[in-house]
């Protein structure tokens, strides 16, 4: 009976599915491969608020606490001094959103973050500060640049320790 129906197999004429069905398959498998600068940013940024907050639970950015915990911070602030302490600040924000993403997103849209220079992470960098302001933290011209620049170094930091080992310890990087 197998044999039957291999050999009916190789014998039957192939018909080939309806245009539209193609169409609708190479346009989803485009889009996957290829996601928009718009869709990466999105999920960035709900990752970002995700695990932001958390760390507002015991990391006050601009003195703003969820909790008035202030411990961590006086920690960095004595052992950083005031600029270390910011920059260590937009480390721990803005790393681990981006520690977080680099495991939770895509490889196409890891790789569309890298492509774009890490556009991405400067935007939802501002993205966070301006939100800062608008809650009504304390955000002075110069301490924000120091957090931004933690921010900025521990994103792409994050994004490329996961690249490096995707490729050296996993073995693939798509």
């Amino acid at each position: 009976m197998t044999d039957k129906n291999f050999n009916d197999f190789l014998n039957s004429k192939g018909t080939n599915p309806p245009k539209q069905v193609s169409e609708n398959i190479l346009q989803y498998v485009s889009n996957d491969l290829n996601p928009s600068h718009l869709k990466v940013l999105m999920k960035l940024i709900a990752i970002q608020g995700f695990i932001g907050t958390i760390t507002l639970l015991f990391c006050p950015q601009f003195n703003l606490s969820l909790t008035n915990n202030y411990d961590v911070f006086h920690f960095f602030h004595r052992t950083f001094g005031h600029y270390g302490c910011m920059a260590v600040c937009g480390a721990i924000f803005v790393g681990s959103g981006a520690l977080f993403a680099s495991y939770i997103l895509k490889v196409s849209e890891l790789r569309k973050i890298r492509e774009s220079k890490y556009l991405h992470l400067v935007t939802v960098t501002g993205i966070s500060i301006t939100l800062f302001l608008l809650i009504g933290a304390e955000v002075y011209v110069e301490t924000s640049i120091f957090w931004s620049i933690g921010a900025l170094t521990s994103g792409i930091t994050m994004i490329e320790i996961n690249k490096f080992l995707r490729l050296k310890v996993l073995k693939f990087y798509i």
